[in-house]
């Protein structure tokens, strides 16, 4: 970016810059197939999802099942979320998730984290 030029925030929601470790398998597109549980964890949550850094599982578009524990719960929040990018940063490989399925208790838990 050239000095005097504007950076405007695309993002709809605030983020809260959190790590906690994330547990992830990739939602099959055929039922023959059998998914294997990555760790990872996270580098910054909203209420509209989740950065992760990695092992990737799948592309753009496919569904993972993730769940991560907080210190603001005793069970860990599970929830169903699109990929919607992958990167490497830094050396770091990286994806962003937007939840699809969060129970509601879980995105009210996420709302508190970012105030």
């Amino acid at each position: 970016m050239k000095e005097g030029d504007l950076h405007l925030e695309k993002r709809k929601f605030k983020r809260a810059y959190v790590q906690y470790p994330v547990k992830y398998k990739l939602m099959p597109r055929e039922n023959s197939i059998a998914a294997t549980k990555l760790d990872g964890m996270s580098r910054d949550i909203s209420i509209s999802g989740v950065r992760i850094e990695g092992d990737i599982a799948g592309e753009a578009g496919d569904v993972i099942k993730l769940e991560f524990k907080t210190e603001y719960k005793e069970e860990p929040i599970m929830a169903f979320a699109e990929i919607k990018w992958l990167k490497e940063v830094a050396g770091q490989k990286q994806f962003g998730l937007e939840f699809l399925a969060l129970k509601e208790e879980d995105k009210n838990l996420i709302e508190k984290m970012i105030d």
